[in-house]
């Protein structure tokens, strides 16, 4: 899917997102405000009657006296309730504890006197019926208005989201275009570099220069690997492959950079995973990671791998011993150009190609500090 269509289906669904949840919160609050002037008009009609039983025009009530152990019930004014209906009701109320409510269909107000307790129960069948009937038109109308907003919104997504199409599509254009510009001339640096390395004799700055050409190598390669990645336009070639197998040899070709520079490589990958990806991609993930890993271990530090099948998940691990780290680091690391510490040695541009390549197989990238000097990426492959 090309980036135009996923950033127009993320405004139509993200703007008709909310507003769903602003309707909900209106409808609710409108409904809920409804509810309580029923309330409230059904205990001002109660206390009417109570006064003057008149007052109650045509509307069906039956009242409920006791005094003492003597329960008296009037159901004069309603031809629904028996009297001993109407005493069910009135010990139901009293065991509640309640005041005021409903039951069943009818409102009911509780008056506690010196002597007695009365209980009227007002009919409320036509104005709960009222009640649900402008509920339901409310809703109705509601989720027509989001639906007819959703379809506007579809129908103008291409407009709004163009500008930030074609300044993205500028700004992949203008990576790719300076990582190929550089990738001559380093090169050129790089061979005069090893010529004069040969006839010369290794010098330190002479290593400098070589160290430092890779570096801008490796994050023009890196460049142009994420761009092309981030265009999903070019389909993945998914397979199933071994991916132990795999990863196994990734770690095997920074066995030799641990032992010249002194660090502890630890390598757990639990044989015969497969994988259905691509091969490629999750190779040169891996290669970003254990890259980071190496470059930002503290001196004599640990670098730990570990891989194994969780679930419907492939987790790959990367831990690393860290000098100078804080929690609040984390969140940026993902961003182009972010770097974990002062420590020269990156770009801060491996993180992104392996969250670009976990999203590319419906996964996700987990950075943590656990034990506050232990840095730990997990890769979670689906």
């Amino acid at each position: 899917m090309k980036l135009k269509h996923r950033l127009q289906i993320r405004f139509v669904l993200l703007a008709a997102l909310a507003l769903l949840i602003t309707q909900v919160l209106i409808v609710g609050m409108s409904l809920n405000l409804s509810y309580q002037k029923m309330c409230l008009r059904a205990d001002e009609l109660i206390l009417q009657i109570s006064k003057d039983p008149a007052a109650a025009g045509d509307v069906r009530y039956f009242k409920v006296t006791k005094v003492g152990d003597t329960v008296e019930a009037d159901v004069s004014h309603t031809a629904l309730v028996t009297r001993q209906k109407a005493v069910a009701c009135a010990q139901q109320v009293l065991s509640s504890g309640k005041s005021r409510g409903y039951l069943d269909d009818y409102r009911f107000l509780v008056h506690r006197g010196e002597k007695e307790i009365s209980i009227t129960f007002l009919s409320s069948i036509i104005t709960h019926r009222a009640f649900q009937k402008n509920a339901a038109l409310l809703i109705e109308v509601s989720l027509g208005g989001v639906a007819m907003m959703t379809l506007f919104l579809s129908l103008i997504s291409a407009r709004v989201v163009e500008p930030l199409v074609k300044n993205r599509e500028k700004q992949k254009e203008f990576i790719t275009s300076a990582s190929h510009a550089l990738k001559t001339p380093v090169t050129v640096v790089q061979a005069d570099a090893q010529m004069l390395e040969l006839e010369a004799g290794e010098s330190e700055w002479l290593s400098d220069i070589l160290l430092q050409t890779k570096r801008m190598t490796d994050m023009t390669q890196h460049l142009v690997y994420l761009s092309r990645l981030e265009e999903q336009e070019k389909k993945m070639e998914k397979m199933n492959f071994p991916l132990s197998d795999a990863l196994r040899q990734v770690c095997e070709s920074f066995r030799g950079i641990a032992t010249g520079s002194g660090k502890h490589f630890q390598v757990n990958i639990t044989p015969g995973i497969t994988f259905f990806g691509d091969e490629r991609a999750i190779r040169e993930m891996m290669n970003v990671l254990l890259d980071n890993a190496f470059k930002y271990v503290a001196p004599t530090g640990t670098i730990q791998v570990r891989v194994e099948r969780e679930g419907r998940y492939v987790k790959i691990t990367v831990e690393n011993t860290v000098a100078n780290m804080k929690p609040e680091q984390l969140e940026h690391l993902t961003g182009r150009f972010a770097r974990g510490s002062d420590q020269p040695g990156g770009f801060g541009i491996g993180l992104s190609v392996a969250q670009a390549v976990t999203e590319n197989h419906r996964g996700k990238l987990v950075l943590e500090l656990p034990e506050g000097n232990t840095f730990c990426v997990t890769a979670l492959l689906r």
